[in-house]
């Protein structure tokens, strides 16, 4: 690949992302994601061949950069000393948390999934999503004294991705989210909460 073509695949990607985050997949159109990426349809046609090639490599891309962020994590709580275990589980949420806030457009595409975007592209949560969450299952499971880790795990997700996107409303009725320090540090403090408690670990969540 030239530097050119690699250029304009990066652009096509970057594109892509914000519209399907954005619009959905359903939403989105070739052209669209052209006249973004500032290029001809032919030029998107040439790089991937067809919209769901585009939406199948940006997603992809997406799990790539999550995975990057959370497995060493999740490896980390699998070495770590049992005393050590909580703290680390802690800083695994941490780090999801900042993830998602840093890169909203991570949450907003699987958002779309949940209310059924691309349904033809059937296969990413089985490729991406329960691979990386058994994983994070298989660390969180020697820590646990009660509760059920499977859906623990996908609370905290649905909470995490809901906070980034929509924030919560303050007393005045205005939403605050991850952009907002403090509503940022309740949120985190709240998760820390709600994992230790689910989990029946020992002492006050750090």
């Amino acid at each position: 690949m030239t530097p050119e073509a690699g250029g304009e695949r990066e652009r096509i990607l970057r594109a892509a992302t914000k519209l399907f985050a954005a619009l959905g997949y359903d939403a989105t159109e070739i052209g669209h994601i052209a006249e973004a990426a500032g290029l001809p349809a032919k030029a998107v046609n040439s790089h991937f061949g067809s919209k769901r090639d585009v939406y199948v490599a940006v997603m992809e891309r997406v799990h790539l950069s999550h995975a990057a962020v959370v497995e060493p994590e999740i490896k980390e709580l699998k070495a770590a000393p049992s005393d050590e275990k909580i703290s680390v589980l802690h800083r695994l949420i941490d780090r999801y948390i900042d993830f998602a806030a840093e890169n909203p457009e991570v949450p907003a595409l699987w958002m779309h999934r949940w209310l059924s975007d691309a349904s033809d592209v059937s296969d990413l949560e089985a490729q991406y999503v329960q691979p990386l969450a058994e994983f994070v299952i298989e660390g969180v499971i020697p820590v646990r004294r009660e509760g059920d880790v499977h859906f623990m795990i996908n609370s905290l997700i649905w909470c995490v991705h809901g906070f980034v996107l929509s924030g919560v409303f303050d007393a005045a009725g205005r939403r605050r989210g991850p952009e907002d320090p403090r509503a940022l540090s309740r949120f985190r403090a709240h998760m820390h909460h709600m994992v230790h408690r689910t989990l029946g670990l020992p002492g006050s969540p750090p």
